[in-house]
């Protein structure tokens, strides 16, 4: 384990614990809780499981992503939602992050395979190329590890990218 992450860790093993106990997160999915850490000053979006092996998923805060919200609303809001999304019974074995471009504005969002979004984590401001300004921040953002299965399409003439990622292999699990 990363020195940078432990002392956040443990407040993590703190959650995921106290969730558990009030049925937060459902059984299954207790084995792993997304939370808002700072790493080297940089909020990041850090998935852990009950061993506290974590893995980074979102670094805020590389430029100024152009969105309403600040790195840390950010960072608070997707640590949040991807959590609702395993409470929900969602399996964190085939993650595709997506972006894309949702009524005309550029967005990341959480799909299952090929399939279209099933969780929008984040709308970014109006811009002339939704679809590629998306991608450009989604790869930028994304931790480095969770990009070595980009998955590119075509849609309307424009390419769009997402990448897949096994939350259960980078964890441990299997």
């Amino acid at each position: 384990m990363e020195p940078r992450y432990l002392s956040s860790s443990l407040t993590t093993a703190v959650l995921t614990f106290g969730m558990s106990l009030i049925g937060g997160i459902p059984t299954a999915a207790s084995e792993a809780v997304f939370s808002c850490e700072s790493d080297q000053g940089r909020l990041t979006t850090v998935a852990t499981n009950k061993d506290l092996i974590q893995q980074p998923v979102f670094h805020w805060g590389r430029t100024q992503e152009p969105t309403v919200a600040n790195p840390q609303q950010l960072c608070n809001s997707v640590s949040q939602k991807l959590n609702n999304y395993i409470a929900q019974g969602n399996s964190l074995s085939a993650v595709t992050f997506r972006a894309q471009s949702q009524m005309d504005l550029p967005a990341v969002c959480v799909a299952e395979s090929d399939k279209p979004c099933s969780l929008l984590l984040f709308t970014l401001a109006p811009n002339p190329k939704p679809d590629q300004f998306a991608n450009a921040i989604l790869t930028e953002i994304l931790d480095g590890d969770l990009q070595t299965s980009p998955v590119k399409s075509q849609d309307r003439g424009v390419q769009s990218i997402a990448y897949e990622v096994d939350f259960w292999q980078l964890l441990g699990f299997r």
